[in-house]
């Protein structure tokens, strides 16, 4: 009778950690979902920067974390006792940050203006090499001169 009594309370004891444990999860996730520096943005200030560069995909990485543990939660109630496979949103977490770091430095990779931010110096460069050649291939005219006279 004794040891049922302490098997029932250990597993008890499981439960409300695995609980603690999730409950726990969420709450951080919601706090860091909260109080992203994104929705901190004054939207009357003038945007001086463009969609990109890191901070974008640091939440991008998050994201895709976050959206793995997500699934992780939710094969949980595909088992029996969900609070033995907790490990489950650990592991999605981790393949969604891998997916999304995947993700960043493919893009990355592919268009790195969008990360360096020279996209506009590039074609600054570009159009004032097009004027200098229009210059010296423009052909000469002679010039004109114009006399009026007003009385």
């Amino acid at each position: 009778m004794q040891i049922e009594n302490m098997i029932s309370t250990i597993a008890n004891a499981t439960v409300t950690a695995g609980a603690k444990c999730l409950r726990s999860f969420v709450i951080i996730g919601l706090i860091a979902c909260l109080s992203s520096a994104a929705l901190a943005v004054d939207p009357a200030a003038p945007e001086t920067r463009s969609s990109g560069g890191p901070r974008r995909q640091l939440a991008t990485i998050l994201f895709a974390g976050l959206g793995g543990a997500v699934l992780g939660l939710s094969t949980l109630s595909f088992y029996g006792r969900p609070q033995e496979k907790l490990a489950n949103i650990a592991i999605g977490f981790a393949g969604g940050v891998i997916l999304g770091t995947t993700y960043v430095t493919y893009r990355a990779a592919t268009n790195p203006s969008e990360f360096y931010g020279t996209r506009p110096m590039i074609e600054d460069e570009i159009e004032r090499s097009r004027s200098r050649q229009d210059a010296e291939t423009a052909p000469q005219r002679a010039p004109t001169f114009a006399m009026t006279f007003e009385f």
